[in-house]
């Protein structure tokens, strides 16, 4: 549960970092792309058992847990992409910085 957490986590922000995508655009393909993982990866980390998420204190867990419903959904049919590009961007970098850190 936790590797595959973490494994979408990777691999959304190297696709971000290898094709040096700046923000989304409506109808682009790498905000599609971007939208599944963050779907992955929510629902990989609603999997995760709270016993493993205490181990990360510093990780905000209820906004990941919340992350589409809460911060990207606007509209019916509507994703917020700058609110896309930011959490991709910059959120999940954190997250997989936070957890190589304190798995040391």
């Amino acid at each position: 549960m936790f590797y595959e957490f973490i494994f979408y986590c990777r691999e959304l922000e190297s696709f971000l970092f290898r094709n040096q995508i700046q923000e989304f655009k409506e109808g682009d393909h790498d905000s599609f792309f971007a939208e599944v993982m963050l779907r992955y990866i929510q629902a990989e980390s609603l999997k995760i058992p709270q016993t493993e998420k205490q181990k990360y204190p510093n990780l905000p867990w209820d906004k990941i847990d919340s992350l589409w419903e809460k911060d990207l959904a606007r509209a019916y049919d509507y994703i917020d992409l700058k609110m896309l590009y930011y959490i991709c961007a910059y959120e999940i970098p954190k997250i997989t910085k936070t957890i190589k850190l304190e798995a040391r």
